[in-house]
């Protein structure tokens, strides 16, 4: 039994990477069974079909994300410095020239199935809901400055990140992506 858990936790960190780099329409089984040294039947057991695998993943990325934004919170206090870790976070698929799996899922989403779909907007959610309350307890506690609501501050964060992970793909230049991020947080700072 533990081994079907690591195996299946091998399938998901494989198709992630691969998600990552080309996208959820961009590979088979084939090319995860060649990855990880098994067979096409053994991916098929944990994961029936590639809907089920891309709920998986979306699924087990959200939950690593909450994970995270978790820890960023019981780190510190300073909501700037909260906002610096969220930037590192998605600064992680960047220095491979990918991008996280949300974007690269979002990209395919007329292609999902509609539990990976709704599992895209669910993990988006989670990323506006935690800026959001970050960015209002900034201000409120005189750590950040904008102008207008934190939400509408979430989602230019937000967006703002995951396009400029997709300029260092596009340009193989992860400097692009820091530059952003930069840009990003001395704005916000008092």
């Amino acid at each position: 039994m533990n081994n079907n858990k690591n195996t299946a936790e091998l399938i998901l960190d494989t198709a992630q990477a691969i998600v990552q780099d080309v996208g959820f329409n961009g590979f088979s089984y084939a090319h995860i069974a060649e990855k990880v040294g098994i067979r096409t039947a053994s991916i098929h057991y944990h994961f029936p079909n590639k809907e089920d695998l891309g709920e998986a993943l979306i699924i087990r990325y959200r939950r690593q994300f909450e994970a995270m934004a978790e820890q960023f919170d019981a780190e510190t206090e300073n909501n700037l410095e909260r906002l610096r870790k969220f930037i590192l976070l998605y600064r992680g698929p960047v220095q491979d020239y990918c991008t996280c799996l949300g974007v690269m899922l979002s990209t395919d989403l007329s292609t999902l199935s509609g539990k990976a779909g709704e599992g895209v907007a669910e993990l988006f959610k989670a990323n506006l809901d935690w800026l959001e309350r970050v960015l209002d307890e900034g201000r409120r506690e005189g750590q950040l400055q904008f102008r207008g609501t934190a939400d509408v501050q979430a989602h230019l964060f937000l967006a703002a990140l995951q396009g400029g992970q997709l300029l260092a793909k596009s340009f193989r230049d992860a400097s692009r992506y820091d530059r952003i991020a930069e840009g990003l947080l001395s704005a916000l700072a008092v």
